[in-house]
């Protein structure tokens, strides 16, 4: 006997779960953030250790099989499965790992990632037929976590300092970052600096503003939101007809609850695609990732 890991490492934080040989699910641990674009090498490292050593605890069986993804560009993935016992290795695209962690068991259709960055992929047939998006946080990343933080950092600023209306932004970024004056904001973010993931958990706090009925955040809502929807809509194009029915995955931090945005969304991408069903995860990341690798370790085991 023994046992399958699956490791997802996000911008946010890494996950990493433990099946038995059957794909029930033993264990799931969890570190930090492990996307090389803006963290450290040693950063992801500690994530991913932090993780595997927390889900691993108390398990004495060999690991069969890893199943890895990872926000971002690469990671080092000799020393994991060396730390491992060098088990069978299988790669996971995170659009993929979006699919089955929303109950599909064959990937068909649209997966949208909206965690702390953003990346949209077409499947058909279980294979990836377009991808869209994942371009990062400087050039991209539209409709994530990260995305909806900055602009409504700015328009917070704005509202400050009398460019916009008077807005419950101004209170919410007083709120996150613990300061009265918003000019406190300057060398905070330019000179301190503040890492990505960090930032992106302002998201949060807006989405509860425009959930509280605060004009300048719900037009923000769903402004990021219908740039998000076109952006699925043209990966779609060319790769479905837009009367079939399609599955669209709707993952990460940004879909984590019913809001504006995710209504947002659907309306806009439902006006060239109307019999798309939108369905949100059933699982964590790194569980999908993991059931993956269970089911690709028994087609080559059988």
């Amino acid at each position: 006997m023994g046992v399958i890991v699956g490791l997802e490492g996000g911008g946010t934080k890494t996950g990493c779960a433990v099946l038995d040989a059957q794909g029930a699910l033993l264990a799931y641990g969890q570190g930090g953030p492990a996307n090389l674009n803006f963290v450290s090498e040693a950063q992801q490292r500690e994530s991913f250790e932090t993780a595997i050593e927390s889900a691993l605890k108390g398990i004495s069986e060999p690991v069969l099989a890893l199943g890895y993804t990872v926000a971002g560009t690469f990671a080092n993935w000799e020393w994991v499965l060396k730390r491992l016992g060098n088990p069978q290795a299988f790669a996971v695209e995170e659009t993929r790992m979006a699919f089955v962690s929303t109950g599909a068991d064959v990937a068909h259709g649209l997966a949208i990632v909206a965690g702390t960055g953003s990346v949209i992929s077409a499947f058909v047939s279980d294979r990836l037929a377009r991808t869209v998006g994942g371009w990062g946080a400087l050039i991209g990343d539209e409709g994530s976590a990260y995305d909806l933080a900055r602009h409504g950092l700015q328009l917070a600023v704005r509202s400050w300092d009398g460019r916009e209306s008077p807005s419950q932004l101004v209170n919410a970024v007083q709120a996150f970052f613990g300061i009265s004056d918003l000019r406190e904001l300057i060398p905070l973010l330019y000179q301190r600096g503040m890492p990505r993931h960090e930032l992106a958990r302002f998201a949060t706090h807006v989405l509860e503003t425009a959930e509280s009925g605060d004009a300048l955040a719900q037009q923000l809502m769903v402004e990021r939101a219908t740039v998000l929807a076109r952006d699925a809509l043209a990966c779609a194009r060319g790769v479905f007809e837009p009367q079939e029915p399609l599955w669209v995955a709707l993952t990460g931090g940004m879909f984590r609850q019913p809001s504006l945005f995710q209504k947002t969304f659907e309306e806009v991408f439902s006006r060239e695609f109307p019999r798309a069903h939108y369905h949100t995860p059933l699982m964590e990341p790194a569980v999908a990732v993991a059931r993956i690798a269970w089911r690709r370790y028994c087609a080559d085991s059988a």
